[in-house]
C-alpha cells in the first residue's frame, strides 16, 4: 500500500494462512512500513510490525468482533520504540458479504486500544524511557454506499463501490517519559473503494481538516505467509 499527504507512507503485509475453531478464526499478519512528514524532508520511520489477530464472526445477537495483540519494533532518525499493543473492535470489518447496493447503510464500527513503548536512544541504545497509552479509540460512524462505478486505482481501471463514512480516532491520554498529554480527537471523512472483482478496498479518500490524503493498494498476491519473531533492542 502506499499513501501521499502530509505523511507519505509505504506498507506491506503478509498474511498467514487462517486457522479455525468451532467459534473463532486466527491468523498472524506481518507488516513493514515506512513513514515520514512530508515537511520535514527527513529520514522515514522503519516499523516492523508482528499482528496476532482472532476474529469472531457475527451471530443473530451480536456483532463481529476481532481482538489482536502486536510487537512493534520501530526505528527513526532519533530513536528506536520497541512494545506491544492489544485492542479490541466489534462491528463491520469486512464489505465482502455486505449489502453494496447503492443506498444501503452498513453497520458501524468501535474499537478500544492499549499501547506500551520502551524508548530507546538510537545510537548507545541506552533506555530513555517509556510511552503509554491505555485507552486509545477508534470508533466509525453508519457507512454509506453509493452506486458502483469505474474508478482508477493503482491496479488499474475497476468497478468499484464507494462507502463513505466518518472515522474517529482519539489516543486518550497519553504518557510520555513523565509526563501525561491530554490529546484531542482527529475526524477524518472516508471513502473507500471497494472493488468486487478483487475482493478488496484498492483505494481510500480521506479528506481531515481540509486536507485530503490518498491510500493505493498497489498489489494483493497469495501467499503462503512466514513465520518470525521481532526481537528487542539489543
Amino acid at each position: 500500500m502506499e499513501s501521499d499527504g502530509a505523511m507519505p507512507m509505504s506498507r506491506t503485509g503478509i498474511q498467514s494462512p487462517p486457522t479455525e475453531t468451532a467459534t473463532t478464526c486466527h491468523t498472524t499478519v506481518k507488516i513493514h512500513s515506512k513513514s515520514a512528514l512530508a515537511a520535514l524532508m527527513g529520514p522515514p520511520i522503519i516499523t516492523e510490525q508482528d499482528d496476532q489477530i482472532t476474529i469472531t464472526p457475527p451471530t443473530p445477537t451480536s456483532p463481529a468482533r476481532i481482538d489482536g495483540h502486536a510487537v512493534v519494533n520501530a526505528s527513526g532518525r532519533y530513536g528506536r520504540l520497541y512494545g506491544t499493543t492489544s485492542s479490541r473492535g466489534e462491528g463491520v470489518f469486512d464489505y465482502a458479504g455486505q449489502d453494496l447496493r447503492e443506498g444501503a447503510t452498513l453497520g458501524s464500527e468501535f474499537v478500544e486500544s492499549s499501547l506500551l513503548f520502551t524508548i530507546y536512544a538510537r545510537d548507545s541504545g541506552e533506555e530513555i524511557g517509556k510511552l503509554y497509552a491505555p485507552h486509545a479509540t477508534l470508533s466509525v460512524s453508519g457507512r454509506q454506499v453509493g452506486r458502483r462505478q469505474t474508478v482508477v486505482t493503482a491496479m488499474g481501471r475497476k468497478q468499484c463501490v464507494p462507502i463513505t463514512y466518518e472515522r474517529r480516532t482519539w489516543t486518550g491520554p497519553l504518557q510520555i517519559l513523565d509526563e501525561t498529554v491530554n490529546t484531542e480527537p482527529h475526524v477524518m471523512h472516508v471513502t473507500d473503494w471497494y472493488c468486487p472483482s478483487e475482493g478488496f478496498v484498492l483505494r481510500t479518500d480521506i479528506v481531515e481538516d481540509g486536507k485530503t490524503q490518498r491510500i493505493d493498494t498497489t498489489e494483493v498476491t497469495p501467499l503462503n505467509g512466514a513465520q518470525g519473531v521481532l526481537g528487542a533492542p539489543d
